[in-house]
């Protein structure tokens, strides 16, 4: 009798663990999670994929050197809730930010970039002037011209446009950091210079420093078209989350949705989570040891 009322208070405890565990925790775990907690539509879930160790095959380009994969499919869900919610009047300027660093939005810009590059002329501009990492991903050098060197006149736009290796696709490095990237991009040259590239481009995607970072993607979104939303999946507080959405709706730029980036599926295939029938039968979550 003492065994059996011992291993029924576990059970009950374990339980009751469980639920409160669930009570608590504040992070985003689907779609469905997404549009109650932040009030607007998943544009897709980015799953976490396999580190091979391979620095010519990073995350951030994953679409391109895994064009078949169910990432790559999943980008292209992203690419069409960007081209429809803006059917009637395109987006020109297309802006992806987060709330905090290491949600993956350089990983969400680049690959959204080179999605799109697929329907039209695409232009790349980093404008993560904090912590750039494009040229870095695209194997250019360190002091390779870019959007600072066009900006100060100190360079011309052929020497700072360069290609993403294997593609068509355009982009504009940060270039030479400059002692107060926020002044640079609130200036009026930085402006003109946007303007001017968007006459010759389909679309440009704008990978910027986070929101609750920094002001650089409040102030890059009084210039863009719309927002593209970056929220790490099972790790950022909603809460947070909401904050940085509720800074840049003050810019007036429409936010067209959230990715949920980073989503642990083997986690989710365990507690029953987010319809993993789904996922297992296209192929989400059939590799371990994978990083986003």
């Amino acid at each position: 009798m003492i065994v059996g009322l011992t291993m029924l208070f576990a059970l009950f405890s374990g339980m009751g663990l469980a639920f409160l565990r669930e009570h608590l925790d504040n992070t985003l775990k689907d779609s469905d999670e997404v549009e109650a907690k932040l009030g607007l539509p998943a544009l897709g879930v980015l799953p976490e994929i396999a580190a091979t160790g391979n620095p010519a095959a990073p995350p951030e380009i994953a679409f391109l050197k895994e064009s078949h994969s169910v990432f790559a499919e999943a980008v292209r869900t992203i690419r069409t809730g960007v081209v429809l919610s803006g059917l009637d009047n395109p987006y020109k300027i297309v802006l992806v930010t987060s709330t905090l660093v290491a949600e993956g939005k350089t990983t969400v810009a680049m690959n959204l970039a080179l999605a799109l590059g697929q329907l039209e002329p695409v232009l790349l501009l980093a404008a993560d002037m904090r912590k750039p990492m494009v040229a870095k991903i695209c194997g250019f050098d360190r002091q390779t011209p870019g959007l600072s060197n066009l900006v100060a006149g100190t360079a011309g736009l052929e020497e700072c446009l360069h290609t993403i290796p294997g593609t068509e696709i355009k982009v504009l490095p940060s270039g030479v950091i400059p002692p107060n990237p926020l002044e640079m991009l609130s200036s009026r040259r930085f402006a003109d210079t946007l303007d001017g590239l968007a006459e010759h481009y389909g679309r440009i995607v704008i990978d910027s420093a986070p929101v609750q970072i920094v002001s650089d993607a409040l102030v890059l979104a009084t210039r863009a078209s719309a927002v593209v939303y970056v929220v790490k999946g099972m790790d950022t507080p909603y809460q947070a989350a909401r904050e940085g959405l509720k800074r840049l709706a003050q810019a007036g730029t429409p936010i067209v949705g959230v990715v949920l980036n980073r989503l642990d599926l083997h986690w989710l295939a365990r507690y029953g989570k987010y319809g993993m029938k789904y996922y297992q039968h296209y192929g989400y979550g059939q590799e371990k040891g994978d990083r986003g």
